[in-house]
């Protein structure tokens, strides 16, 4: 009689980043003991195993940049094949979209970044003792654990108090945070199977070889949906907000173009196809530039892994569609400043090698100097956004929620 199958595994990676003090230390086991019993309760038909792993010397001071915890993550779950990483630490973060912040989640890297300092009653002044003190912040944090794997599994947030899936404003919004709907949990059920599925990279030790690129590609297609989501998740239609840096050279750049006849004349006498082939190319050479000036490509030479595809390809991605949203809003920004205070006649003078007449100049002329400037300003703005720190750049690109 042929045993039963055993259960599909779902590892998941918990990385203590710092020194934790007693209580910490107590609160951070049982919050594991009681995260991993939640998972299996609810989703029997799988195996969950939980490791830790201590790095004491990656946090010295307290406020931390949640991208270097991110970065180690992500090396962490690739040396020891995780499917999920979770960092804990005493220090508080060091947050951009809101005023605190208990964690800092990225779908790209199957990475959260947790801390303990705002979840301690202790730090909001309120007096309790010892036990009791243990017990609300291994619950509390507990529910982070659970909502951070929640979020990178793909669920969306819910308005509902005692849901897992609630956007806390306060460490004590966690305190009722406690369970998922059925629609919740059969999406979560779902992910958690494509996850346990065996990789290609575990395929391809087993004597089915295939070279690297055909390798990446492969991995790209099967996770298409999760890169999808991860890009979404980014919310890089918000990157003209978010890069001030690359935003002022941008519009800088595409308003003193639109000022100087050099460049209408030179604009209106190109074709229609070196503008498709200039805007697409400044799109994938702004994309390619800051991703290496940024060093977003968060891969450190070890064999490539069906995760270490998808964050690539995510990172790629985000950037990408950020940088065409970006040159979108300088085209928008353009049409509104050439049509508002450039007449048809003063165009015509402008465009002197193009010999046009007033009666030439209409909206389409105007589009196509537009897209130069828009190019042009994409190009500059990419050494501007060079100069963005790059813990806040990985931070923009990777972290999808500050809870």
């Amino acid at each position: 009689m042929e045993s039963p199958a055993p259960s599909p595994l779902i590892e998941i990676g918990i990385i203590v980043a710092g020194v934790l003090d007693d209580v910490d230390e107590r609160a951070t086991s049982m919050a594991t003991k009681t995260a991993k019993a939640f998972l299996q309760e609810c989703f029997p038909e799988f195996r969950f195993e939980l490791f830790v792993v201590r790095r004491p010397e990656l946090v010295e001071t307290g406020v931390v940049q949640p991208s270097v915890l991110l970065q180690q993550a992500v090396e962490d779950r690739d040396a020891q094949h995780w499917d999920f990483s979770l960092v804990l630490t005493a220090a508080d973060l060091d947050s951009i979209y809101t005023a605190h912040c208990l964690a800092a989640l990225s779908r790209p890297l199957d990475a959260a970044v947790l801390s303990l300092a705002l979840i301690d009653p202790v730090a909001v002044g309120e007096t309790v003792d010892e036990a009791s003190r243990v017990q609300r912040v291994a619950h509390r944090l507990s529910r982070l654990m659970l909502h951070s794997l929640a979020h990178l599994a793909g669920l969306s947030s819910s308005d509902e108090a005692n849901n897992l899936m609630l956007h806390p404003d306060d460490a004590g919004d966690l305190d009722a945070m406690q369970s998922l709907n059925d629609e919740q949990l059969e999406q979560q059920r779902s992910s958690f199977s494509e996850v346990a599925d065996l990789r290609l990279e575990e395929a391809n030790s087993r004597g089915h070889r295939i070279s690297t690129p055909v390798f990446a590609l492969r991995a790209g297609w099967i996770n298409r949906r999760e890169i999808v989501e991860a890009i979404a998740a980014a919310r890089p239609w918000q990157f003209p907000r978010r890069l001030s840096g690359l935003t002022l050279a941008s519009v800088s750049t595409v308003v003193v173009l639109l000022m100087t006849a050099e460049a209408w004349d030179w604009a209106l006498s190109q074709s229609c196809v070196s503008l498709t082939v200039s805007t697409i190319a400044a799109w994938l050479l702004t994309t390619g530039y800051v991703i290496v000036r940024q060093q977003l490509l968060l891969h450190h030479g070890r064999r490539l892994s069906e995760q270490t595809v998808v964050t690539i390809a995510s990172a790629i991605g985000i950037v990408l569609f950020g940088m065409i949203v970006m040159w979108a809003s300088l085209m928008l920004i353009g049409v509104t400043i050439s049509s508002t205070l450039f007449n048809a006649s003063l165009i015509a003078s402008w465009a002197a090698s193009s010999e046009l007449t007033a009666a030439d100049v209409g909206f389409v002329l105007k589009l196509r100097m537009c897209a130069m400037s828009a190019s042009l300003g994409l190009l500059i703005g990419a050494l501007g956004a060079s100069f963005e720190s790059q813990h806040y750049f990985r931070h923009v690109i990777f972290v999808d929620e500050e809870v």
